[in-house]
């Protein structure tokens, strides 16, 4: 079974083949088990390790290991091994190499700053911690501060 993945959405073209996900030639399974950190995935679909890119840089793709998983009450929450930008919301999850596809459930992320992002997605029926996930980002622009109008009335 081949199907492809929105490159709107994933910012790079891939394909799931069996249980993995390909970008061009690259597993992202494979490619999560031979490195020890995140990476993120240019538009080109190649991988860029996350320590080394500038916290201005912006990839719509991050590849990470789960650290947790933990599946109760048809929620889902998963602890992975890498800091998701500050300023992101994830448009939606893969996990490659997990197998068949379950139900659609909310799925909690929470990454190594302990920040929390959820979102309804289908996860796999089978979920394996230290197994990969791939997470599809969005930026999100910056809160700005507004400064209240204060009316003063003069008196006297």
């Amino acid at each position: 079974m081949t199907s492809t993945f929105d490159a709107a959405t994933w910012g790079a073209q891939l394909n799931a083949v069996g249980d993995d996900i390909l970008a061009g030639d690259l597993s992202l399974r494979e490619e999560s088990l031979r490195r020890k950190v995140a990476f993120y995935l240019g538009a080109d679909g190649l991988p860029v390790s996350q320590t080394s890119c500038e916290p201005s840089e912006w990839y719509p793709t991050l590849v990470t290991r789960m650290t947790s998983v933990v599946v109760a009450h048809g929620r889902v929450v998963v602890a992975i091994d890498a800091a998701l930008p500050l300023h992101s919301s994830i448009l939606d999850v893969a996990f490659p190499g997990a197998g068949s596809t379950g139900p659609m459930l909310d799925i909690t992320v929470v990454d190594l700053s302990r920040h929390r992002r959820t979102l309804h997605a289908q996860i796999p029926s089978h979920l394996v911690v230290t197994g990969t996930i791939a997470v599809a980002l969005s930026p999100v622009a910056a809160r700005q501060k507004s400064t209240a109008q204060v009316n003063r009335t003069a008196i006297g």
